[in-house]
């Protein structure tokens, strides 16, 4: 019995270290940070297979919250239990919150946000560096040669590069393969098809409750990017309470985009603004809460949902759709890393030490973009 303790505390431990570094690296939107997740927990640690990992992340991207948040809350939870994913939740969230109320102090002091172009220049290569490198091992481990899931791979690709809704083309891509395979068995019909249609003023007073309950219900709608985002707080913090001005919302969301973690973090430099560290912490809490039980939920129905046949062709299809949506983003990022030639040289020596170097933290590959986008800009 004292085994079991020191064994579960143990693992506790290296799931609040291993997810607190991430946190810490966690660059490039959500591609960066599936990316890095990937590569620590199932590439090196090993603590979920790559057909676990794709469930988890495909889910993910059709229920509200942060994708990131849910797939390192849901890889502690298979390391350590409940316990597991709490810890694995806050540990990833906390860097990101300490650095965005920092940057809401240095805001409020100084009328401006710090110069850190030379340190961040490097990140995007690398990211997309990491990105690629992802997109190769999914692809091989998804795919399976299997011709359906490469056709609506091709298909979900296209969709979202062309602008498509992303849940819609990844229910869409599930609903298909569970059908196409039904089909390929035989047992294809009608009343099959019928399922699908059904998957688819002036200022107000601050509390600090009114405050927590405005994040808290954002966590709990929230799909889609940082744009969506952007709606959600302009309407609740702008033009509904005039918290915050327009200039001062579009700081929050660049303070997102340009530090470690979820754009959910912007909630922090916000709640900021808005009433100093009480209120950073409160939002915070009110826009990460709601994925601690959305977690807990998705944890328990993946573990049904594994040992259904019919819903593991419905999986497949979620999984295949999801690596086209990293992928669309990581050509994307390509595309930006290539077009100036100081991040292409980045983009080259990161990607080039990901695929040799297999097995190489992620912290490296992280530091190393960086530091060199800081020597190229000084050249």
């Amino acid at each position: 019995m004292e085994y079991h303790k020191d064994s579960t505390t143990q693992r506790l431990k290296e799931v609040a270290f291993s997810t607190f570094k991430l946190g810490c690296i966690g660059f490039g939107g959500i591609a960066g940070m599936v990316a890095t997740i990937e590569n620590e927990m199932v590439v090196k640690r090993k603590w979920i297979d790559h057909q676990h990992f794709m469930d988890v992340l495909s889910t993910s991207y059709i229920i509200p919250g942060p994708n990131a948040v849910e797939v390192i809350m849901h890889c502690g939870k298979e390391r350590a239990g409940r316990l597991g994913l709490i810890v694995a939740g806050v540990c990833y969230i906390f860097p990101a919150m300490v650095i965005c109320l920092l940057f809401g102090y240095f805001y409020q002091k100084y009328s401006a946000l710090p110069d850190v172009q030379g340190f961040i220049y490097g990140l995007r290569p690398a990211t997309t560096a990491l990105v690629i490198a992802t997109v190769f091992r999914l692809s091989a481990t998804t795919l399976k040669r299997n011709t359906t899931l490469i056709v609506l791979c091709v298909l979900v690709f296209a969709g979202s590069w062309f602008g498509l809704n992303e849940v819609l083309l990844i229910l869409g891509a599930g609903a298909l393969n569970y059908f196409a395979h039904r089909m390929k068995n035989k047992m294809a019909s009608w009343s099959g098809w019928l399922l699908v249609p059904a998957t688819q003023g002036s200022a107000g007073a601050f509390s600090s409750l009114k405050l927590f309950s405005i994040f808290l219900k954002i966590g709990a709608v929230l799909y889609g990017s940082g744009y969506v985002l952007f709606a959600y707080m302009d309407e609740s913090l702008v033009r509904k309470n005039h918290w915050l001005t327009r200039q001062q919302l579009m700081d929050a969301i660049a303070v997102g985009q340009i530090t470690p973690g979820p754009i959910l973090s912007s909630a922090t430099f916000a709640g900021y603004l808005i009433h100093g560290l009480s209120g950073g912490v409160l939002a915070t809490i009110g826009i990460f809460l709601p994925s601690f039980f959305i977690s807990f939920f998705l944890h328990r129905l993946l573990s049904s949902a594994r040992k259904s046949d019919r819903l593991r062709v419905f999986l497949d299809g979620l999984s295949a759709a999801s690596v086209s949506v990293i992928a669309v983003v990581g050509l994307h990022l390509l595309l930006a890393s290539a077009a100036e030639w100081r991040s292409a040289v980045i983009l080259a020596v990161c990607l080039g030490i990901t695929l040799v170097w297999k097995k190489l933290s992620t912290v490296y590959v992280i530091l190393i973009g960086s530091l060199g986008g800081f020597l190229l800009l000084h050249l």
